[in-house]
């Protein structure tokens, strides 16, 4: 190997180790959900780690927001999102596979959601 491929070997290295990673947290990635209780309205979930936090948004019909309080513990996938100042929901999913399965609760009512992770 010459000097002027030692770093791209090196960038393309570092780039398949992210990717084995983000691969390994079952969670991460996007979720395609459909929730019960709002006359089946659908979701989409997307889920970022970095460093080994979790962030993301879900977004549908009904807006677009951040998730808080995102956390894997094994296989339970748990979130908060603030849909203005007291209207927070609070999530919960089991994740097996690349199926999602869970429930919610807020100000409005709870639920039930189901969904798949998108390739």
């Amino acid at each position: 190997m010459n000097r002027a491929s030692a770093p791209l070997a090196a960038l393309a290295l570092l780039l398949a180790s992210v990717s084995v990673q983000a691969a390994d947290n079952p969670v991460a990635g996007t979720w395609k959900l459909a929730s019960f209780a709002f006359e089946g309205a659908t979701w989409t979930l997307t889920v970022k780690e970095q460093n080994g936090k979790l962030s993301g948004k879900i977004s549908g019909e009904y807006g677009e927001y951040p998730l808080d309080s995102a956390k894997l513990n094994g296989n339970t996938f748990t979130f908060r999102v603030y849909m203005g100042d007291d209207n927070i929901y609070d999530g919960e999913g089991k994740i097996s596979g690349k199926s999602m399965q869970g429930v919610y609760l807020g100000p409005e009512g709870k639920g039930a959601f189901k969904g798949d992770k998108q390739p």
